[in-house]
């Protein structure tokens, strides 16, 4: 009986650390005329597309780029405002933009001397990239300015359906799951996850939307804390680790991720 009472003890102890639920909190609504939202830099400026053109708003004002030769805008990578990322797969090409949407730099990966097909791109230290090579299978952190591949991982054997990345990590999501990449190529950590939709990270925060919740992730912890999806349909949603953006007919919907008394 004792050693029961004590199973019992611990299961509802692991319970209530890994699968804490609690809800979210609607603190704003506002308009939005766009096809996609992107998400919110670190200075609280939006980013949206509407009819293929990539807009910023800034203190009442609007930014815009649009280049209609590469194609649908396929990802943008916001972590850095001063050099912001524009993946446009179909065009197989990168452009970094600055704080005003002008363009600084570009590489087409089909006219490069390593012509590589890219399936995903984002951000990291200096002049590097993450880019999943789908010739290879494999995770590059490639030199934009030499126009080489410094670092890259060992092949992957499972599908890669999504990416997400910062300066120091990037996160591949297959079908079981998620698996963490450091800067050397190295894996670091595999998260199992099961019918996980899609998912985003902000610094070692990852949130990962299921069918029925959100499940915040705390990287240097085994904390999860669970959140009932809102009531309303969406497909794509960005946090900053302390208020999630959800844009749902035409409504964009911020709301207050409520992680620290959890």
């Amino acid at each position: 009986m004792k050693t029961l009472f004590f199973f019992l003890a611990f299961q509802l102890l692991v319970n209530s650390v890994f699968a804490q639920t609690s809800s979210l909190k609607v603190i704003d609504r506002q308009p939005m005329e766009a096809d996609r939202f992107w998400g919110v830099d670190s200075y609280d400026q939006f980013y949206f597309s509407k009819n293929n053109v990539f807009y910023k708003t800034e203190d009442g004002k609007r930014f815009q780029f649009q280049d209609l030769q590469l194609g649908v805008l396929e990802s943008v990578d916001l972590l850095n405002p001063l050099k912001l990322l524009l993946f446009y797969k179909e065009a197989n090409t990168v452009v970094l933009l600055d704080n005003r949407l002008n363009e600084i730099n570009r590489v087409n990966f089909n006219f490069i001397t390593d012509v590589k097909t890219v399936d995903f791109a984002g951000i990291s230290k200096d002049n590097l990239l993450w880019i999943f090579n789908a010739d290879l299978q494999q995770l590059e952190l490639f030199n934009y300015q030499l126009l080489r591949t410094n670092n890259s991982s060992l092949p992957l054997s499972k599908d890669i359906v999504s990416f997400k990345s910062n300066y120091n990590f990037a996160w591949l999501k297959h079908a079981d799951g998620l698996v963490k990449y450091n800067i050397n190529g190295s894996l670091v950590d595999t998260i199992a996850v099961n019918n996980s939709l899609s998912f985003a990270v902000f610094k070692n925060q990852i949130l990962i939307q299921t069918h029925e919740f959100l499940e915040f992730l705390e990287g240097s912890t085994n904390k999860t804390i669970r959140f009932k999806k809102p009531e309303i349909s969406f497909d794509q949603f960005y946090f900053n680790g302390e208020n999630l953006y959800i844009y749902s007919g035409k409504v964009l919907y911020t709301y207050k991720l409520n992680t620290a008394n959890n």
